[in-house]
């Protein structure tokens, strides 16, 4: 699908498309080249840190590297840091930087999962010119301020459904942020209807905002 103005544009899914919505699929790293090419539909690449314990850093930078340039792989994703889990930190740094790396020389967007560590991430995005896109934000305010200094771009999913979410995106520049469902069983639509209420603007408003953003990041 073809992205317009009038879509659902979804930008970090676990799910097929559905009527009307352009998708990012996370493909993780689980399917080869031509597997992936066949794809009728967008996807981002890239081995999460819950997963690294599957493969070695060169196989999982080899495996990157072989799928990387496809037309429909949008970004390196989701890749990141998550303090939650019981992986030293400093494995998911090697990890991270290593596809943020790889991200960098072919210049695609990468699609961040951070769990209590977007501080960890700043210091990379503060030099890195690729856009970051932070899927499932669920910082406050001030975090998004900081972000938003640099080429940062704060997507927002089931969250929407807290008050103080919508709160927290009615204040995010509308050229800076996205929409998504994530792996929960929920549709785009609604994840619009919520973030149209928080903008207080009409659904049709909101496509056309998120498809410029959209627009934007894929130059």
């Amino acid at each position: 699908m073809i992205a317009s103005e009038s879509s659902y544009i979804n930008i970090h899914t676990h799910h097929k498309p559905g009527t009307n919505e352009l998708v990012v699929r996370n493909a993780y790293l689980k399917l080869n080249a031509t597997q992936l090419s066949e794809l009728p539909y967008m996807v981002s690449v890239g081995l999460h840190p819950w997963h690294i314990n599957k493969y070695n850093l060169t196989t999982c930078t080899d495996l990157l590297m072989d799928v990387v340039n496809l037309s429909n792989v949008f970004a390196v994703g989701e890749i990141g840091i998550d303090r939650a889990i019981d992986v030293p930190i400093s494995t998911q740094m090697q990890y991270f930087e290593a596809q943020l790396n790889i991200a960098r020389a072919v210049q695609k967007p990468v699609i961040i999962h951070a769990v209590k560590s977007y501080s960890d991430l700043m210091p990379f995005l503060k030099k890195t010119k690729v856009p970051f896109i932070f899927h499932g934000f669920t910082g406050n305010i001030q975090q998004a301020k900081e972000m938003l200094k640099y080429n940062a771009y704060l997507s927002f999913g089931k969250i929407l459904f807290e008050e103080k979410y919508q709160e927290v995106l009615a204040q995010i520049p509308n050229d800076r942020f996205l929409l998504e469902t994530d792996s929960a069983k929920i549709s785009i639509n609604q994840i619009y209807d919520l973030a149209a209420k928080a903008k207080a603007i009409e659904v049709d408003e909101l496509k056309s905002l998120v498809f410029n953003t959209f627009a934007a990041i894929t130059k």
